[in-house]
This record gives structure tokens, C-alpha cells and sequence, in this order.
């Protein structure tokens, strides 16, 4: 019998036993659908995740976003990410996973359903990312809440994921085990390359995110990837719509992007596995 993702969650949640407050800090227990810390109720959403924000956030990642990304994955594009992802991974036993930044919760899923002894997390700011991270048939605990104050409990992952997303390395480093792993990734100057020239942008600039890095933590391993894929007019469109590298764009003037498009998409991002330090 199929679990709803409601059920789906609260096994998630009752594997990953980190869940709490984080308005007041102290651990949340079931009650029904909800998790509470006796002061704070949380809600289950039908559609399968917990809400930890008061109000929407203000983001540019829309349902429209999250729809291309989801067609961009399919065709295959970041399979290669995924995989120098899996590589730095911790190899051995049962891992706790916070996917931080998840978006439509595409590399957990992935994550998890090569490894499905693992626990794993996913959580954005983006209610609609989430919803659809929700469709995914993996069991996973699926959470809209702030990085900057992550409702989970001191040392409770063995490792974070961070992909193209802004890092709270102070939260990262409260969240993740004394011997944890982040696993964070980032452009590499030729990403997007083609998108870029369209619209007369310089390439990413090499070196800032990786000096940060290296500031809050010990790099253990790492790996780049770099692949120009040839693209068909749609799935331009979809890369487009998907990067929020467009989301300044007027709709005119995006949907003339969409509509120009080149035979090549690059994908050029580092994989860095590191041990953040104490702050």
C-alpha cells in the first residue's frame, strides 16, 4: 500500500528525529498532523511538507522556475553534478542528509533513492519549490524555513548539500556533526556561458566563492564539471526560464531570450566537499 505524503513525511521525520522550534529552539513532538514544542503549532500541509515561515517570503523562484528546472533534470543535464556530488558523499553506513536550497528537491531525491537507508531533509524559502519537492516519491522530511534559522536540532546531520544556493555557514556548521561534511556548489566561469553572451554579460568570476569557502572550512575533496550540451530550441526555452540569472528580465524582453536561442548550453560548476571550522 502506497504511503500518502503525509505518511511519508512523518516516517522522515520520526527516522531523522531533528526536528525543533525555531522560534523558541526546544524540540517539537507530534500531535496528530501537527508538530508543536507546546508553545508553537506547525501544521503538515496536505500536499506533504511543514511550513516554518509566518509569512510568504519574497523570492523569485516561481512555480514557472521550478517547472523548467524540473524539465532541464529529466533531459539529463545535471546528471553529471549528481554523480560528482554522490562521489563526495560519505561512502559507508547510515547517513542524515539536509538538503539546504533544495528547490523542487531533484538532487535529494536522486540522493535518496540511491541510497535509501540514508534520512534526508530538504529545505527552502520558495513555497512552490517545495511543493513540488512534495511530489517525489522518496521519503523525505520536505520543509519551507529560512537558512539563516533552520528548525533542526544542534549536530544533526552527518551532511549538508548546498548547490547553487547562498550559504549560512554559521547554521551549517550548527546543524552538521562534529566530523560532518558540506558539500557545496557553485559556478564555474564558463556556466551558462551562452545565456550570458545573449545578453552581454561577462562570465562568472572565478575565485570569490571558493576563497569564502575556504575561510569557514577545511576543503576535503573536489571535483568540476564541465559539459556544453547541444540543446533544441525547447529545452533553450527551459534553461531560460529556469536560471535566475533571468528573473530581472521584463517578460518581453525574457521571452526574446527564450525565442534566440544558441545549439549549446554550458554547464561548468564546482563540487567541494569541506569540514567547516568553529565560529
Amino acid at each position: 500500500m502506497l504511503m500518502s505524503k503525509r505518511d511519508r513525511l512523518h516516517q522522515a521525520a520520526q527516522g531523522l528525529q531533528a526536528l525543533c522550534c525555531p522560534v523558541c529552539g526546544n524540540g517539537l513532538q507530534r500531535e496528530g498532523e501537527t508538530y508543536s514544542c507546546g508553545k508553537h503549532p506547525f501544521t503538515v500541509n496536505k500536499k506533504g511538507f511543514l511550513n516554518f515561515l509566518s509569512a510568504p517570503a519574497p523570492s523569485c523562484y516561481d512555480a514557472e522556475l521550478f517547472q523548467a528546472r524540473r524539465r532541464v533534470f529529466d533531459a539529463g543535464c545535471y546528471d553529471a553534478v549528481a554523480d560528482a556530488i554522490g562521489e563526495l558523499l560519505p561512502p559507508k553506513g547510515t547517513q542524515k542528509l539536509l538538503d539546504a536550497g533544495c528547490g523542487d528537491g531533484w538532487y535529494l531525491q536522486r540522493i535518496l533513492q540511491s541510497r535509501p537507508d540514508w534520512h534526508g531533509a530538504g529545505v527552502d524559502i520558495s513555497r512552490d519549490a517545495i511543493a513540488q519537492a512534495a511530489d517525489h516519491p522518496c521519503t523525505a522530511l520536505w520543509c519551507v524555513a529560512d537558512l539563516r534559522r533552520l528548525p533542526f536540532a544542534d549536530q544533526s546531520f552527518t551532511a549538508v548539500l548546498d548547490v547553487l544556493t547562498p550559504a549560512s555557514y554559521s547554521e551549517f556548521q550548527r546543524v552538521l556533526t562534529q566530523d560532518g561534511l558540506l558539500i557545496k556548489v557553485f559556478p564555474g566561469g564558463e556556466y551558462l556561458r551562452e545565456i550570458r553572451a545573449k545578453r552581454g554579460m561577462a562570465p562568472y568570476e572565478e575565485g570569490q566563492v571558493d576563497a569564502y569557502l575556504q575561510e569557514h572550512g577545511e576543503v576535503a575533496d573536489r571535483r568540476r564539471v564541465t559539459v556544453t550540451l547541444p540543446v533544441t530550441s525547447q529545452l533553450w526555452r527551459d534553461f531560460v526560464f529556469m536560471t535566475p540569472l533571468n528573473q530581472d528580465l521584463p517578460p518581453a524582453e525574457k521571452e526574446a531570450l527564450a525565442e534566440n536561442p544558441a545549439d549549446t548550453v554550458t554547464v561548468d560548476l564546482h563540487v567541494v566537499a569541506c569540514r567547516l571550522k568553529k565560529e
